[in-house]
């Protein structure tokens, strides 16, 4: 009996434990997301702008560009109940080896059509964002957004050029968006919460940028969170300074997997 007893408050102390907070009235958590994307769109990359020295490719059916692997390393924050801070980097590196089915222009360099190219870009995708709650119930929250991303972009081709031999070529484009959005979160028992983001922007002359992201959370331990999500992320970068203007477009949809730790 005194075994029993002794049982029923251990577990109960367990269920009942408090999440450990660094400051008082906030909590965030630091996590890791393993992901699996896939990706398509296209490239225009001229030589200091000169028209005739760049020529759209396609990064799927052309270069062999179509799947990859993602990790991403975020911070959230909530503080004073209604205030949450978001911040996240997204790295992934895709590669294709692809003959090519037609002649095209990379830099000023000429890459022939039945040439064997080697294809590499890489995208560094950092995103910060504040939200606050303006609706919020037992079971849900509705939170307006703003944020900016910045997207970096490195692009690597090697194979054979027609000026001569085998050469290998590389530029980095990048890419700044202002964006409005929303979060809204389904909070079910068991510690288990669904979340929906959106965000988007439109630049005009200079591209445009979405993000979509269904989420589900789970928190085994009050320090502890579970994430598993689906999300899609688009962009188009266009610079408008030259006469011939660098610019990319891609549109990634992706699963990913993490952990968190809260503090």
């Amino acid at each position: 009996m005194q075994a029993v007893l002794i049982a029923s408050l251990t577990a109960g102390s367990a269920f009942a434990q408090e999440p450990f907070r660094l400051f008082p009235g906030a909590r965030f958590f630091l996590g890791m997301e393993s992901s699996l994307l896939w990706m398509s769109g296209e490239f225009l990359v001229p030589a200091g702008g000169r028209p005739g020295s760049g020529s759209k490719v396609d990064v799927a059916s052309e270069l062999g560009i179509d799947q990859a692997e993602g990790a991403s390393i975020f911070l959230q924050g909530e503080i004073l109940d209604n205030h949450i801070v978001n911040f996240d980097y997204l790295g992934c590196a895709a590669t294709g080896i692809k003959k090519l089915p037609r002649s095209f222009l990379f830099h000023n360099r000429t890459y022939s059509e039945g040439a064997t190219l080697e294809t590499r870009v890489e995208l560094n995708w950092f995103r910060l964002s504040y939200e606050y709650k303006i609706a919020a119930a037992p079971s849900w929250w509705l939170a307006p957004r703003v944020g900016v991303h910045h997207i970096l972009c490195d692009i690597q081709i090697n194979g054979e050029s027609k000026e001569g031999g085998v050469t290998s070529n590389s530029r980095t484009l990048d890419g700044t968006y202002p964006v409005l959005g929303f979060e809204t979160r389904w909070l079910l028992p068991h510690g288990v919460d669904l979340g929906l983001e959106l965000e988007g922007t439109h630049l005009v002359t200079r591209g445009f940028l979405f993000m979509g992201r269904f989420a589900a959370y789970w928190e085994p331990h009050p320090d502890v969170r579970v994430v598993l999500s689906a999300w899609c992320r688009g962009a188009q970068y266009i610079e408008d300074n030259q006469p011939l203007n660098n610019e990319w477009t891609y549109v990634i949809p992706g699963l990913s997997a993490g952990v968190a730790f809260g503090f």
